[in-house]
């Protein structure tokens, strides 16, 4: 068996686990930058102005500690995804 599972599921939780323990603002960071209606393609946005609608999600701000939190709980999942892929696969590792 390689490395590279091992590897993987390493790089997965501490992926994740950033964003759960928020560590140097994180989760902020993934909610106002790649969540951000703001930030989305001018394309898109030009699309809605053109049509005189404001984008579905523009409410972002009022609704930003709840996407952190669930940021947050997400990351938990992937680091717990990832150290039950690191602790599995080096099992596997040192029995085969």
């Amino acid at each position: 068996m390689s490395l590279i599972p091992p590897l993987l599921g390493g790089a997965l939780f501490l992926a994740g686990l950033a964003p759960a323990t928020d560590h140097r603002g994180a989760a902020r960071w993934v909610v106002e930058v790649l969540l951000n209606p703001a930030h989305a393609e001018p394309r898109l946005l030009r699309r809605y102005s053109r049509r005189g609608i404001e984008h579905p999600q523009m409410h972002f701000h009022r609704s930003a500690d709840r996407q952190r939190q669930l940021v947050r709980v997400w990351g938990g999942l992937v680091s717990a995804l990832g150290l039950l892929v690191l602790t599995v696969s080096t099992v596997f590792l040192v029995l085969g």
